[in-house]
């Protein structure tokens, strides 16, 4: 072992009561930030397949020039029904596509003889599309299936408006992709409830075949994707776009990211949060351990003296004290860290239900993800802290007069 790392355990291991205060304050916010880093990674994880298994899949496929054109004229820039398999056929062939849906989307009117209200329409594939909206709970009724060609599905907001329960009778009032309106008799077969509100609000599901009779059309707006990992995203799409190319279609996607804009205004505003508290945090770390050092040195100015006058140069005697306040640091990070790990393992085994966040209509058990890199960078970050917060105190014990320090009782 190095001498002066020797010389700073000694000392750390001399002063045991200001030592373990020091330790105590700094794992306690290492084991803060652990818990916190974890409790904002479980949120964004959550809300990430929220969002992917309740709305947009990992990524949705359209037609090239429908993002420009789709609001003016949607019926120019939908897949044919030939277009759609295609691409299907394209994207099954990846090892990470679970199952792809087509879709198509349209507002109409829906209501009965007390009530109507205006909705957002999504036509899709009962069999694959139940299995993309995993995350949409049924709270009423059962799901939409393949053989029941007039079933929809209402969101809960929606189907309070509408004062209707599962079997009632409606009719959806649309315009056709020839400007003439249309209108279809529906049968409520379930209510659900998604992770958002807003959407329920104003959110109908119903089969692609009664969607296409009502606007006239067997095109579809996009095919949608799921994955069985979201990380494989990137290389799956790169693929299909080279395999789409090579077989001569003209297709444009957005991922789930580029269309959920909820999740990164979340994703911004707990990262404000988290920074807000890791520069508290920092904040106590350097006045812990600044305080401990500019008490040992006061303590230790005849020690300091003593090292002087038998010839340690004042670069020896600032190596000694930032070697000391790094070891301090570094060990309670660690400490930390793994006393945080420990917590955050027993706080997600409780299985605690928190609220329901704004905007959301659903709660959520409180979890707490394991950060490798969070733990790594805490660790690193408490020692540069240590290493600059014991600078002062050490500068200024090796510039003490040499007489002065040895005459210090």
């Amino acid at each position: 072992m190095p001498f002066l790392l020797k010389v700073a355990l000694r000392n750390i291991r001399r002063h045991r009561r200001r030592s373990l205060v020091t330790l105590a304050t700094v794992a306690s916010a290492v084991i803060g930030i652990v818990l916190f880093g974890g409790f904002i990674e479980a949120n964004y994880t959550g809300l990430r397949e929220s969002v992917i298994r309740s709305q947009y899949g990992h990524a949705q496929i359209h037609v090239a020039g429908y993002e420009a054109g789709h609001r003016a004229d949607p019926d120019k820039v939908r897949l044919s029904p030939e277009s759609a398999e295609a691409v299907r056929t394209l994207l099954e062939k990846d090892r990470h596509v679970l199952m792809s849906s087509r879709r198509i989307e349209f507002a109409a009117l829906l209501g009965n003889e007390k009530t109507s209200q205006a909705v957002i329409v999504r036509g899709v594939d009962p069999d694959t599309e139940a299995l993309i909206n995993s995350a949409l709970t049924i709270i009423a009724g059962d799901e939409l299936a393949a053989d029941d060609a007039d079933g929809v599905l209402l969101g809960e907001g929606l189907a309070q408006a509408l004062n209707v329960k599962p079997g009632a009778t409606l009719t959806m009032l649309g315009s056709t992709v020839d400007g003439t309106m249309n209108a279809v008799d529906v049968r409520v077969a379930g209510i659900f409830r998604s992770f958002a509100t807003e959407y329920d609000d104003r959110a109908v599901m119903m089969g692609l075949t009664r969607a296409g009779e009502l606007l006239g059309t067997p095109s579809v707006d996009t095919v949608v994707v799921l994955l069985d990992d979201t990380a494989a995203l990137d290389g799956v799409m790169d693929r299909f776009g080279a395999a789409a190319k090579d077989a001569g279609l003209k297709l444009e996607w957005q991922t789930w990211a580029q269309l959920a804009s909820y999740y990164h205004k979340v994703v911004a505003l707990y990262d404000g949060f988290f920074l807000f508290i890791a520069l508290v945090i920092v904040v106590v770390v350097m006045f812990g351990i600044t305080n401990t050092m500019l008490v040992a040195v006061m303590e230790r100015t005849a020690e300091i003296g003593t090292l002087r006058a038998l010839g340690t140069r004042r670069g020896g005697i600032v190596r000694q004290f930032l070697t000391e306040g790094v070891v301090l640091g570094t060990g309670s990070a660690l400490i930390g860290v793994v006393l945080g790990i420990v917590a955050a393992h027993g706080i997600t085994a409780l299985e605690i239900m928190m609220p329901a966040p704004p905007g959301s209509s659903k709660g959520f058990p409180l979890r707490i993800e394991d950060v490798p890199g969070l733990w790594i960078g805490c660790v690193l970050a408490v020692a540069g802290i240590a290493a600059f917060a014991t600078l002062l105190p050490a500068v200024r014990a090796a510039r003490q007069p040499v007489v002065t320090s040895l005459r210090h009782v």
